[in-house]
């Protein structure tokens, strides 16, 4: 689709432009420690997103950004722990949440759930295990209220389908992004499949391992840098992987390259020699977060709410800096995910953000068209995929939308 390629190949240029030159210093453990490429500290230039120093009390002012600001190092919202207060529901109210990969990057809800923050609200949470086009299908049958994860294709397909479901929450952002050589989530290559550098057409029929494969939302950030060496993501072969599965295949050379969200997959790479990372999670902007069902944005408004309160303030208050260095979060975690804590405190905590940034959606469906891995030709548009209404009354008045520029 010529004009699909057109707009994604002046996106990127209009990101390399405004993302400058980073510089990320990682600094490895002690002598005598193990040499794990995930035994390290990033600390970002400019170029990349951080947290506010001090958000003030309660919601505020640094409680809200501008959606449509894409700036590498723009500063994500945060309150105050503890914020938004919770607001019990008169009458309590049970919600099922699929979780499509029980991982660190589903921390918000896992941690809300596992310290309390979705009880405050008067929540009974249950959270259940299901692949994404099972949870889309138990979405729209009315048998899940919320799914969490990658916005892969089913996504899409379950709003096509005229269900209701809205992506309200976003995820987990790269520390580092656009930085390759610092060792993280992203696609990682072996080297001696390119005759140069940035050479992806060396690639063409080869396959690259997803999970998902190409029902992904990593085709997103995959078809950027492909569309930089001459290769579109049909001249490759897609498959399927775990992120267990896909570093194996790598690393026996069965795959060319392979998408790796997990530190357990990505530093077993990242530890061998001849492997390289080609892109990394997309700068300033998530491609995993919250859905909620039709029920939850409109009949049932109040208890979508209190989940997205619980959500928020489970960020504000336990996953802002380096949470790894709290002990209750790290086992929270450890219990949810089945990681050790060891593990999760060998690489950098994640940076969460709940806001949704302008036009993500728009470039996962243009590497999804492109594949034709949603059953649509033409791209939905975003007020009918996103409802950010939920966060922005979550946290209140105190950060008014009308402060924002334009």
């Amino acid at each position: 689709m010529p004009s699909t390629t057109r707009r994604t190949v002046l996106w990127v240029l209009a990101l390399v432009a405004m993302l400058g030159f980073v510089v990320v210093a990682f600094v490895r453990a002690p002598d005598g420690a193990d040499d794990d490429p995930a035994d390290l500290d990033v600390n970002s230039s400019t170029a990349a997103p951080s947290q506010p120093d001090d958000p003030g009390e309660g919601c505020g002012s640094e409680s809200l950004t501008d959606h449509r600001d894409l700036d590498a190092s723009r500063v994500v919202a945060r309150c105050a722990p503890g914020a938004p207060p919770a607001q019990p529901l008169a009458d309590a109210a049970a919600i099922r949440v699929a979780v499509t990969r029980r991982t660190e990057a589903a921390a918000p809800l896992l941690v809300a759930e596992h310290l309390g923050e979705f009880a405050a609200e008067g929540l009974d949470v249950e959270i259940v295990d299901q692949p994404a086009p099972e949870a889309f299908a138990s979405l729209a049958s009315g048998e899940i209220d919320v799914v969490v994860g990658p916005v892969d294709a089913p996504f899409f397909d379950a709003v096509d389908n005229r269900t209701g479901a809205r992506l309200a929450l976003g995820g987990s952002l790269s520390i580092a992004p656009n930085d390759t050589e610092v060792p993280q989530a992203g696609l990682w290559f072996r080297s001696d499949l390119l005759s140069r550098a940035d050479r992806w057409d060396d690639l063409a029929n080869m396959p690259v391992a997803l999970v998902d494969g190409m029902l992904s939302a990593a085709t997103y950030p995959v078809r950027t840098v492909f569309d930089q060496g001459g290769l579109t993501l049909n001249e490759v072969d897609l498959v399927d992987a775990s992120d267990d599965e896909a570093a194996t295949a790598l690393l026996d050379q069965e795959v060319a390259a392979a998408w790796l969200d997990q530190p357990a997959a990505w530093t077993r790479v990242a530890d061998a020699d001849g492997y390289e990372l080609a892109v990394t999670l997309p700068a300033s902007e998530s491609i995993d977060g919250t859905v909620m069902s039709k029920r939850l944005l409109d009949d049932e408004r109040d208890v979508g709410l209190a989940y997205a309160r619980a959500v928020i303030r489970t960020i504000n208050t336990h996953l802002t800096g380096d949470y790894h260095d709290d002990e209750d979060v790290v086992a929270a975690l450890a219990e949810a995910t089945g990681t050790s804590a060891d593990d999760l405190s060998a690489t950098p905590a994640l940076l969460f953000d709940w806001e949704l940034r302008a036009g993500t959606t728009d470039r996962l469906q243009d590497a999804m068209i492109e594949l034709g891995s949603v059953a649509y030709e033409r791209p939905l548009p975003e007020d009918v995929l996103v409802d950010r209404s939920l966060a922005l009354d979550a946290i209140g008045p105190g950060a008014d939308v009308h402060d924002l520029p334009g």
